[in-house]
């Protein structure tokens, strides 16, 4: 027997997929059945038929009664399939779901206001092929209050490790702190990486290895990380306390490496992971359709990676 849905808006605190009825489906429904899962919370399965005025000439037009309703009965059908496939993956997470007509990306923003994460899909042709980033998939990423994942097709229900970019900016605050809640319930470890690229120590360019000035920047480096690790993990750790339920199918706190590396931050978030990870950057700006702009880090993993992005803000 399949697990039952109920048609009704996002439960609070819920896991948010997306799903269109195209075969990047799979890879999303693995990775959002499994982290809803892992959180011992419910999953929310949404599928919007996107109706623009063109598709039937005009809100006046004789036949828009009828494309609405096709187009309709296709999300509902999209969402059966999806249900199916939960069943199979996770039977014991409960489930709800929303068939609607409207914006995609509209309909996922406004969901997001009760979501713990949103997870959304990017189709790729293999997976030697970079994650090329959808319309929809893209402006929810932007404009989501809640944490969005980017899930490649083709991608596991993982992940095997956690890697997380920090600047010591509020925004790294928060993907820290993502990337630690995320890895307690996966029970996975996190590699927290800082870099850096130009500095300067006593008039002199920082260029070889070993030497003292080269020690003395990453000393500095490692510290600022450090620092926002340890505010981030306060963080989890205060939130472990206040939702003991949720808490009930959480590992403790993850295993923790930091490394500070030299070079562009998004070539040494990029040159560091495999398929089976998880990236998670931060960024800033505000949820809702308010012209938010994602960071140049964030824009180019969310293109070039090889493996799921969860993408959250400050």
């Amino acid at each position: 027997m399949g697990t039952a849905a109920e048609h009704q808006s996002t439960p609070a605190g819920a896991v948010v997929v997306a799903v269109d009825g195209t075969s990047k489906d799979e890879a999303v429904l693995a990775w959002a059945a499994r982290s809803a899962q892992r959180r011992g919370t419910s999953l929310h399965v949404v599928s919007v038929a996107d109706i623009g005025v063109s598709a039937f000439g005009g809100p006046e037009s004789a036949g828009a009664g009828a494309v609405v309703d096709q187009l309709l009965a296709g999300a509902d059908a999209t969402v059966t399939d999806a249900l199916e496939r939960i069943a199979q993956i996770a039977p014991d997470v409960p489930v709800t779901s929303q068939s609607l007509t409207g914006s995609p990306s509209r309909v996922l923003v406004d969901a997001a206001e009760q979501a713990a994460i949103v997870v959304v899909g990017s189709s790729r042709a293999s997976r030697l092929e970079r994650v090329v980033l959808g319309s929809v998939s893209a402006a929810v990423i932007q404009h989501a209050s809640a944490p969005v994942v980017l899930v490649p097709e083709g991608s596991g229900a993982g992940p095997a490790r956690v890697v997380v970019g920090v600047d010591g900016s509020s925004h790294s605050r928060a993907a820290a702190r993502s990337a630690l809640d995320v890895a307690r319930h996966a029970g996975a470890p996190v590699l927290v990486l800082t870099a850096w690229r130009v500095e300067v120590v006593d008039g002199v360019v920082v260029t070889e290895p070993g030497t003292p000035a080269w020690e003395q920047v990453e000393t500095r480096y490692r510290k600022v990380a450090e620092g926002v690790l340890a505010e981030a993990r306060a963080d989890v750790e205060h939130g472990m306390t206040t939702a003991p339920g949720i808490e009930a199918k959480a590992q403790g706190m993850p295993e923790v490496c930091v490394e500070v590396r030299r070079g562009r931050a998004a070539d040494v978030l990029l040159d560091e992971v495999c398929d089976e990870d998880l990236i998670v950057v931060g960024t800033r700006g505000r949820g809702g359709f308010r012209g938010l702009l994602l960071g140049s880090v964030s824009q180019r993993v969310l293109e070039a990676a090889p493996c799921p992005v969860l993408v959250t803000r400050g």
